[in-house]
């Protein structure tokens, strides 16, 4: 058979290229180093006091003017009541009127140490008409910019509050004009989605191409270098003796994918296990604790108030948690294929050309067509979603023509294809269809090296060119 002793070939080289101090070392390497991104990206944050700062942001909730020990306020207007400064009071704002000039009040702020601060409330008039009010918050050296917006959007609710009841209406009617009102333009069959959702829908789709073009190419291209080097060293010559070239190239392409799979399971379990056994201490601790909580997820406003979690948190909450729930079976599966077969594609075109040499010098060259295919694909997986950046803005994911195509072009893919089914943006049968495309062409690759291989595995003298092993496999 044309195919027997394959499954020495492949234990030979698997032994051969696990025991090489370069793959061990760089093995280890990868592991420490991802090890430490998973942990860093936990405590980091931590160990630089952000914790705290979320800590104080939710604890204040947003009422950070409760930090001034004095607020002075100059009402020009005479718009304010004792009314609204009891309420202030009320609300931990120590606002009181002050006679004394604005200026050397303001003077004074810029020099003292301690949580102080000015609010100078005037009108501005056109031809006589109030247009509108005008409120300046000056704080002093002792405090800071937090404080001073939060004391601001106090102000801006005290007048309109005011401004409101002047014109006669209620407390309760008051409440009502407080509700927002959301426009947003959506085209027809688009899906709507929150900022932090359009956040992962953009970042998720560049990450993973580049990380799983890094992987599969490389890995090709080692596959390339390895028979180019037993071919110029004459290895080849005693392996022939004993098997058939095309088991040369099946065996070769199966271990180096063994080992392939075999590291990215082993480095992605190491930081797996890293990331989850440093987020009870870290910053993402807490996010975690948000996704457990049911309640948070499906009564957000009244569940942050009870957890003390703000609603940004919730929200990003929600968009991790869509994101883990594509990680099905069916979808972990899917991705795995996808990966084996992506490999095996590119693999197989690395073991022509790495055939097709008979010097080593030669094989940079003559690796053009199969860098300028992986670039290709890459391209078409990675740069469509950079010109649809219109999306992160407008919190809609729509799917353009160019990544459309990039899911079922066998190039791009085993790049584009693992993100849009941990997206959702491919539902089971068309990722199926997508699968079903890459394996016929891997298919066909194996037929035009099962056609050629055995010819150009043999040859010496000048580097045989891409478009001459086209020509060969088209007339046998």
């Amino acid at each position: 058979m044309r195919t027997k002793g394959w499954q020495n070939v492949l234990t030979f080289t698997l032994i051969q290229h696990i025991k090489t101090k370069s793959f061990i070392i760089g093995t280890i390497v990868t592991c420490v180093i991802l090890s430490a991104v998973c942990v860093l990206t936990n405590l980091l944050p931590v160990m630089l006091g952000a914790d705290e700062a979320i800590d104080d942001m939710v604890e204040n909730s947003g009422d950070t003017y409760k930090d001034f020990e004095s607020i002075y306020v100059i009402d020009e207007t005479g718009l304010l009541t004792d009314e609204d400064f009891a309420e202030a009071n009320k609300l931990g704002a120590l606002m009181s009127k002050t006679d004394k000039d604005a200026d050397s009040l303001v003077d004074e702020l810029s020099v003292k140490e301690t949580a102080e601060a000015l609010v100078k409330l005037t009108e501005i008039k056109d031809t006589g008409k109030i247009i509108s009010y005008s409120a300046n918050v000056y704080y002093s050296e002792g405090s800071n910019s937090e404080s001073a917006n939060s004391l601001s959007s106090l102000v801006y609710m005290l007048v309109d509050k005011r401004r409101m009841a002047n014109l006669g209406v209620s407390e309760e009617d008051y409440e009502k004009t407080l509700i927002d009102v959301e426009c947003t333009a959506l085209k027809a069959g688009s899906q709507q989605v929150d900022m932090f959702t359009s956040l992962i829908n953009y970042i998720v789709p560049l990450i993973l191409p580049l990380i799983l073009f890094i992987l599969i190419f490389a890995y090709g291209q080692t596959v390339a270098q390895s028979i180019a080097t037993e071919k110029t060293s004459r290895v080849m010559e005693l392996l022939l003796v004993s098997v058939r070239p095309l088991a040369i190239v099946i065996g070769k392409v199966l271990a180096m994918g063994i080992v392939s799979f075999g590291q990215v399971v082993l480095v992605s379990t190491v930081g797996a296990i890293s990331f989850a056994a440093s987020a009870p201490f870290g910053i993402l601790g807490k996010m975690t604790g948000i996704l457990a909580n049911t309640d948070i997820m499906n009564s957000a406003g009244e569940a942050a108030a009870q957890a003390g979690v703000s609603l940004d948190e919730i929200e990003t909450a929600k968009a991790i948690g869509e994101l883990f729930k594509n990680f099905t079976p069916l979808n972990i599966i899917l991705i795995c294929v996808i990966f084996i077969l992506g490999f095996l594609f590119y693999s197989l075109i690395a073991a022509l050309v790495g055939a097709s040499v008979s010097r080593m010098e030669d094989l940079a060259m003559a690796m053009q067509p199969y860098s300028f295919m992986g670039i290709l694909g890459m391209y078409l997986a990675y740069c469509p979603v950079i010109f649809n950046a219109e999306s992160l803005s407008s919190g809609v994911v729509e799917i353009n023509p160019v990544q459309m195509f990039s899911y079922y072009f066998p190039l791009s893919s085993p790049f584009a294809l693992p993100g849009a089914i941990l997206l959702g943006n491919f539902n089971t049968v068309q990722s199926i269809i997508a699968v079903v495309i890459l394996a016929a062409f891997v298919v066909l690759i194996a037929i035009v090296v099962s056609k050629v291989y055995e010819a150009i595995i043999l040859h010496n003298g000048n580097r045989i060119k891409f478009g001459d092993i086209l020509k060969m496999a088209a007339r046998k």
